[in-house]
């Protein structure tokens, strides 16, 4: 079995390849990046690494010929943070980024298995903002879904909520607050009574894995924690497992896409893939707290 992992240099793609690698079904991996630099490579013979620019439809076209790819796991996405991004990216990679796959696929007569990743924003109503992050990710998994009915791919949209762990962005929530912590800085939060639904990665990558093997097929599915926990409560948890505080302050500018409350639905990870996370908030931070101390240096400056 072939799999194409696009968008694999990422935080999520990074942990899903060291799984795929392990799995005794998968014979190749082509995995695609986008930056000039490819990701750091691992030496098994099942990789292959790829340039792609998601934008591009004649990149994506050429993975999936070359692939021959039996399942694609879709991943790539534009950066919501740290601000400012490049406004056009969210509307030219994660809503044309979509197409062109899709597009792709039809053209060529290739019917993979495609799991789209998306994020949990995915589900909101009522965004106006047509260029921004949220809106971009809403139409994204509209245009999947249209396909699909349209008979013209065949998958899943896992809509992830907000994962952690080992080699996260630096500037996500935990990272920031832990990398804060070891410098002795104050530490800058917007927002401290939002609530996110935070899911560790090694749950992540379970639940993944599971959909894209599994004979169950599902429209989609929601990865999440379904607890959601408000950002003072999350500084105040990597505090005391450091047992060090900082000044706290709270930043006043605000962005008008906040999103003060997301909690995912797990009621088809159960009932249709009998998942369920297995590592709770206080756990997983402080997995990630003791992998940072160790790797800061090396990762992180």
């Amino acid at each position: 079995m072939n799999v194409l992992l696009i968008g694999s240099s990422k935080f999520i793609g990074s942990h899903l390849l060291n799984r795929l690698i392990k799995k005794n079904n998968v014979d190749k991996i082509f995995c695609t990046y986008f930056s000039n630099i490819p990701p750091e490579t691992h030496t098994d013979n099942k990789l292959t690494y790829e340039k792609c620019d998601v934008r591009k439809f004649s990149d994506l076209e050429k993975n999936l010929i070359e692939s021959n790819a039996e399942i694609i796991i879709y991943m790539a996405s534009s950066r919501y943070f740290p601000i400012p991004t490049n406004i056009d990216d969210h509307l030219t990679v994660n809503i044309n980024g979509i197409k062109n796959l899709i597009k792709a696929c039809k053209e060529n007569k290739k019917n993979p298995d495609v799991i789209f990743i998306n994020s949990g924003v995915s589900k909101l109503n009522g965004i106006k903002d047509n260029q921004s992050y949220t809106f971009s990710k809403i139409n994204s998994s509209k245009i999947f879904h249209n396909a699909i009915l349209n008979n013209e791919i065949s998958g899943t949209e896992i809509n992830l909520f907000t994962p952690y762990g080992p080699k996260d962005y630096k500037y996500r929530l935990i990272q920031s607050v832990v990398l804060g912590l070891i410098k002795g800085e104050s530490l800058n939060i917007k927002y401290p009574n939002s609530q996110r639904d935070f899911i560790y990665i090694d749950d992540v990558i379970d639940i993944i894995e599971k959909v894209t093997f599994s004979s169950q097929k599902v429209d989609s599915i929601d990865v999440g924690s379904s607890k959601p926990t408000s950002t003072f409560e999350v500084v105040n948890e990597i505090s005391s497992i450091m047992e060090i505080k900082n000044e706290i302050k709270v930043d006043q500018n605000k962005d008008k896409e906040e999103i003060h409350y997301m909690k995912a639905d797990l009621s088809v990870a159960k009932e249709k893939f009998n998942w369920s996370p297995r590592i709770d908030l206080k756990d997983g931070i402080f997995s990630t707290v003791e992998w940072i101390k160790k790797n800061y240096k090396n990762y992180y400056e």
